[in-house]
């Protein structure tokens, strides 16, 4: 009874609610950005390609954190439309690469990731999961993707 005044209530609200969630999570598209400038590009190529370096990291850390309300959002997101039916195998998919970013936050932070990759401070974690947990960020971008076709798509 209660899970399906959740869902009505949902219902309702389900266009406010894909606006909010596309919005929080397409604010990672800048810290998928700084970590592929100036963490990945460092690494490789010895050489930062970030071009905001006036930006404070306050700043940067605010939006890495605007991460878990964006999470939380996608996965009830996703979670409703599989739950109602909606394209479920594409849906499940994409609550799938939402909670594996629920696991990442948890297991290991960016900072944590810096750290290993640019050895300042001494955490003992292999390179190798590192750079597993950096690859785990980019599977956000799938569901960026998703969600800006459905705000932005042309109605019928």
């Amino acid at each position: 009874m209660m899970l399906k005044k959740i869902v009505d209530f949902y219902k309702r609200y389900e266009k406010l609610g894909l606006k909010i969630t596309f919005i929080l999570i397409s604010l990672q598209i800048l810290h998928l950005y700084w970590l592929t400038s100036d963490v990945v590009l460092l690494r490789a190529l010895g050489e930062s390609f970030f071009a905001f370096p006036q930006i404070p990291v306050p700043v940067l850390v605010a939006i890495d954190y605007l991460e878990i309300p964006a999470l939380f959002s996608g996965l009830i997101f996703y979670g409703l439309r599989v739950y109602r039916g909606k394209e479920p195998r594409r849906n499940l998919l994409l609550l799938v690469l939402l909670a594996v970013q629920v696991f990442h936050i948890f297991w290991i932070t960016d900072e944590i990731l810096y750290d290993v990759l640019f050895s300042t401070v001494p955490i003992v974690i292999p390179v190798y999961l590192a750079w597993t947990a950096i690859m785990i960020d980019y599977l956000e971008i799938p569901v960026i993707l998703d969600l800006f076709y459905k705000v932005f798509r042309k109605k019928r």
